[in-house]
């Protein structure tokens, strides 16, 4: 049994009360005044989540999406599990990180260390402002043996295993765990001491919660293994997209969609589907716990995913490429003045460390490129962006920048293939619309040439302009 016993704050309000006590008894007049209370904060990243999945998850729904603040135009600036989970710790795109993949040497959770950039991160800086700090989950790729990152006080992370049916393993807090499938699931577990921590102990606390769900292979477990069973392709007209003429080569050259294809997309989507009912599961349990200690109201709540996924659109299956399914994300925000409902400015993940920073009083890692969203979830109508960067490198696709603003996708590619869609007449991206608008193209091409490689305020001048 957990005996939580007394803190040093604690002990030290217990001595201000008797003494304040005495003095009135005395006949003094005291004022206390104390420091207001830092809220506690919640990400909650999830894993390969496709665009609007977050429909079939009624408790995200009742318990965040109802309650809170939605971003309908929020994106991931490079679409790849490594390389957003960088940009999200580190507040700075891929280009300042230089965490371009997921594989080791150059990416994954290696590249990450070598580089320092664990050294300077959201964890550290809120560690330093004095919260308790916990990581719970999926860190980066091939997060391998005992090591536990700076500035995280608890350290529960998933490591080899993950794609096999029966056993995996977790680094917790530097010693290596094995446990069995059929006996936690991963996300049942990570949320589960995700839920420890945060009863456990005083004052602020920071939980980095990264189930690997809904990540392939896919293991619901059996209270949700027959959920969506003959889940069907979805019906929109990008899905295996019948001309795709106008397109970069590396789509032109893909032939439609074969049978055995559509099957395997349609076991993905109800894979994704199944493993999101876990996930779904962790948020409503994370939310009760929140309410039965009373800290709810004083608690942010981020949800979001490192990357979308293609289910069929324009033939593709995957993700790290610069369509709409690929490079957005949900991103819901519950919290202290926070009201219901949603908005349209854009988003990015590289926002995520400042505006976590901002509210927390700490200061953010060095010289980050995004900018804090809290003027947006207090109701302020601040100057905000009207063009937000994208890119990769090493992907599927020849290696791409491009630029979203609330009207044009806009992308580069290394070959000299170019693609601009407006997406008020064209949401589903049929008509590349390249060197068919060229004082439109040459605009956004000029803010994408000052965006690839700007860093800190000069990323942030660039975003404000001439949509």
């Amino acid at each position: 049994m957990w005996v939580e016993l007394p803190s040093r704050r604690s002990k030290l309000f217990s001595v201000l009360a008797v003494i304040a006590a005495a003095l009135l008894a005395a006949g003094c007049i005291v004022t206390v005044r104390t420091a207001p209370e830092k809220p506690n904060i919640i990400i909650i990243l999830v894993d390969d989540q496709p665009p609007d999945t977050e429909a079939q998850m009624p408790k995200l729904r009742a318990g965040l999406t109802e309650k809170g603040l939605t971003f309908e135009e929020a994106f991931l600036s490079d679409p790849l599990c490594c390389p957003s989970r960088a940009t999200i710790l580190t507040g700075r795109y891929a280009h300042n990180t230089g965490l371009w993949s997921n594989e080791e040497p150059a990416g994954g959770a290696r590249g990450f260390r070598e580089k320092d950039l664990d050294e300077d991160t959201i964890a550290t800086r809120l560690e330093a402002a004095g919260y308790r700090t916990g990581y719970f989950g999926k860190y980066l790729n091939h997060a391998n043996g005992p090591y536990v990152p700076p500035g995280w006080d608890r350290w529960f992370v998933l490591g080899p295993g993950l794609n096999k049916p029966d056993e995996y393993d977790v680094n917790t807090d530097g010693k290596v765990v094995s446990y069995d499938r059929r006996e936690w699931d991963t996300t049942d577990l990570v949320g589960s001491r995700a839920a420890q921590f945060v009863r456990k102990g005083d004052g602020p606390f920071f939980a980095f919660i990264a189930p690997h769900d809904p990540h392939s292979p896919y293991y619901p477990p059996p209270r949700h293994a027959r959920d969506f069973d003959g889940a069907t392709m979805l019906q929109k007209p990008s899905v295996a997209e019948g001309n795709v003429s106008d397109k970069p080569a590396y789509v032109r050259e893909r032939p439609p969609l074969s049978e055995e294809q559509r099957r395997s997309i349609r076991a993905t989507r109800e894979g994704k589907l199944e493993t999101l009912q876990t996930v779904d599961d962790m948020v409503g349990n994370l939310l009760r716990t929140l309410g039965e200690m009373g800290r709810l109201e004083n608690t942010y709540v981020f949800y979001l995913t490192d990357n979308g996924f293609l289910l069929g659109e324009h033939r593709l299956k995957g993700k790290w490429l610069p369509y709409e399914e690929s490079i957005s994300t949900p991103l819901i925000v519950r919290g202290p003045g926070v009201e219901a409902g949603s908005t349209q400015a854009l988003a990015s993940n590289v926002d995520l460390a400042p505006t976590i920073a901002e509210l927390a009083s700490a200061e953010p890692p060095h010289d980050p490129d995004g900018r804090a969203l809290t003027p947006l979830l207090e109701g302020r109508d601040p100057t905000w962006r009207d063009a937000a960067l994208l890119e990769t490198r090493g992907g599927p696709a020849p290696d791409w920048t491009g630029v979203r603003t609330e009207r044009y996708s806009y992308v580069e590619y290394k070959t000299g293939e170019k693609e601009l869609y407006d997406l008020e007449a064209d949401p589903y991206q049929l008509e590349n619309l390249a060197g068919q608008r060229p004082e439109e193209q040459a605009a956004l091409s000029a803010r994408l040439a000052v965006l690839r490689g700007c860093a800190g305020d000069e990323c942030r001048t660039a975003e404000v302009g001439k949509p």
